[in-house]
């Protein structure tokens, strides 16, 4: 017996190709045994079209958004399969006629996806080009037994689809993702280069750039299912290539502390360039190699959105969790291998130049200098959050524990974490968060003119002067932050902002006097090397914060400490100097961490941190 096709177009004003969509599914070899359009709310003049055509046309009130659509025909329809095609598509003559044949001769398929055609259906443009023939590569090249379904053009058994229930209506994007994580469990799913269909794609780089970086932010949660069944994830582009423009980014902030991090960033680039010649074949192949320039270009700006896509959803992903049990040791372990890391690098040069009887005088002045910087930093943070008390020295050193894992998510989630438990609001922990990393960063930047004087550094000290006289400056780029991360912010008090301000210069300017103290011990000369030792190992310390990569921005820190040093003291030795930092800040900020959780954990046994919320 013939299985019965029931055809289920969604459209949302798509009057400029439906005329197209709905000629393609009536001239198929395999006639549709229904044609169901679901108009959402179209004010383009779509419905005019379809009532051309003998479909059955449905009009939502409202617009509801696709998954809602297709939810909305797939209850109206009466086939053994439904078809879901979108209205900017136009299958080939054959396409249904050859998904029926794969759902026949394999009962154990039951959905049917495929390849889009390497012609765009409309020519609006080079945008368009690109985005259709890297649309049909990608897809051509997973041709097979897939875990992802891809619902523009695709057939599913109609007892599939009960079984696994309608698609997410909360879902106005990407809602192929999560319908497929709950199909593939329970049947085959087939991508098939023989369903054909040209598509209308997006003509524009703004858009395009924006829905990529839309899409993308499901990627980490959709990579972790996979890596949770043991299965490979169905993406559009190479990993190694994604991996080349992550570090190529990681990199390109570091430019401004040397010149042979654009090099390395330069080198990533041509590195994701040649990650797909086979992609770079074809294109040359069927456009021409005049147009790969272009190609290339718009590749490599779709694949920054998709790592910037990607780092919001893991943020996202983080916050959106409560990783009570698991966030406090993996933070304390990822110290204590920091720890041991740093020892093995520092050796034992800075230990035998520094306990000399001349020395270690210095070398305890430069421990108790960098103690109190830390303290005055975190009474800086403090002044903004209303925790007060060892729950709030719990929440900062644990917070600053989490630097030593790569990524800079750590410290945000440790703070919203642990100020949970405190009876401190999400929204609050965010927004201080936010505004200490801010005003960390100004300030040390500010201070970092002692050791880079000129006129172009000038502009945080300019920065600097407006936010003490104006602190609600910092309320459109905390608002912003907030927006992207999808999380609610609260205002900070002014008196807060400016006193936090102070505090952070303060900080400063206090720990940068332990590197005095270290490269005086070493030699260099006490009245020459005191400014240039404060101002660098705040330069150099906010020029590793930038580093995405590395942990507590390890390599990028001592290379610029020892190139600012280098004025004072011999290369060699003002290397040492910055591995003597490293090791005195590492050993006082984790025994500072530990400390503080001792006690707190000693003091509060079994008791609620819920009374050290201040108003």
């Amino acid at each position: 017996m013939a299985l019965t096709v029931s055809v289920v177009i969604p459209n949302y004003n798509y009057a400029k190709t439906l005329d197209a969509c709905l000629s393609s599914v009536y001239g198929q070899t395999y006639p549709p045994h229904e044609v169901i359009v679901v108009d959402d709310h179209s004010t383009d003049g779509s419905r005019e079209i379809a009532a051309r055509f003998p479909c059955r046309t449905v009009v939502h009130p409202d617009n509801r958004g696709v998954s809602a659509a297709r939810n909305t025909g797939a209850a109206l329809a009466t086939g053994d399969v439904l078809f879901f095609l979108d209205s900017d598509e136009a299958l080939e003559p054959d396409a249904i006629a050859n998904a029926v044949a794969i759902l026949r001769d394999d009962p154990a398929v039951g959905c049917v996806h495929g390849v889009i055609a390497p012609e765009p259906l409309v020519d609006d443009g080079p945008v368009e080009w690109y985005r259709t023939l890297h649309a049909y590569w990608w897809r051509r090249r997973h041709a097979g037994p897939v875990r992802t379904a891809f619902f523009a053009q695709a057939a599913i058994r109609r007892s599939v689809f009960d079984e696994v229930g309608p698609f997410d209506e909360e879902l106005r994007d990407s809602e192929d993702l999560e319908y497929s994580d709950r199909l593939a469990p329970r049947t085959r799913i087939v991508l098939s280069e023989r369903v054909v269909a040209r598509h209308d794609e997006v003509a524009r780089l703004g858009p395009l750039l924006a829905e990529q970086f839309r899409r993308s932010q499901l990627l980490a949660r959709t990579v972790l299912a996979a890596r949770r069944e043991g299965r490979a994830s169905l993406t559009a582009n190479r990993p190694a290539g994604i991996l080349a423009v992550a570090g190529a980014l990681g990199m390109l902030p570091l430019a401004l502390v040397h010149p042979a991090f654009a090099l390395g960033s330069a080198l990533l680039v041509a590195v994701f360039a040649v990650c797909d010649i086979g992609l770079l074949r074809f294109v040359a192949r069927h456009r021409g190699r005049r147009f790969l320039p272009f190609f290339l270009g718009v590749h490599l700006l779709l694949h920054v959105a998709l790592v910037a896509g990607a780092v919001l959803g893991c943020v996202r992903l983080l916050l959106g969790h409560r990783p009570t049990r698991w966030l406090t040791p993996l933070v304390l372990v990822s110290a204590v291998v920091a720890l041991g890391f740093t020892v093995r690098a520092a050796g034992t040069a800075p230990l035998v130049a520094l306990s000399r009887p001349a020395g270690l005088p210095l070398l305890l002045a430069a421990t108790a200098t960098n103690l109190a910087g830390l303290l005055i930093g975190m009474v800086a943070w403090r002044v903004l959050v209303p925790v007060r008390g060892l729950p709030a020295a719990r929440i900062f050193f644990l917070g600053q524990l989490g630097k030593y894992l790569p990524g800079r998510v750590w410290g945000v989630v440790t703070h919203v974490d642990l100020g949970r438990q405190a009876g401190a609001p999400a929204e609050r922990m965010i927004t201080a968060y936010l505004v200490s990393i801010g005003l960390t960063i100004l300030a040390g930047a500010g201070v970092g003119l002692l050791a880079a004087p000129g006129p172009w550094i000038l502009l945080p000290l300019v920065g600097f002067v407006a936010l003490l006289v104006r602190p609600a400056l910092l309320d459109r780029p905390v608002a912003l932050v907030a927006r992207l991360v999808r999380r609610p912010v609260t205002p900070l008090p002014r008196a807060a902002v400016r006193a936090a301000l102070a505090l952070a210069l303060l900080s400063w300017l206090v720990s940068g006097l332990h590197l005095w103290a270290l490269a005086v011990a070493l030699g260099a000369p006490a009245d020459r090397s005191a400014a240039v030792a404060v101002g660098a190992f705040a330069l150099a310390t906010v020029a590793g914060s930038l580093s995405i990569v590395a942990p507590d921005g390890w390599g990028v820190r001592e290379f610029a400490l020892a190139a600012a040093l280098a004025t004072v003291l011999p290369w060699g030795v003002a290397g040492t100097v910055a591995l003597a930092s490293r090791l005195v800040c590492v050993v006082v900020e984790i025994g500072t961490s530990l400390a503080v959780l001792g006690l707190a954990r000693f003091l509060h046994r079994g008791e609620s941190h819920v009374h050290a919320v201040h108003p």
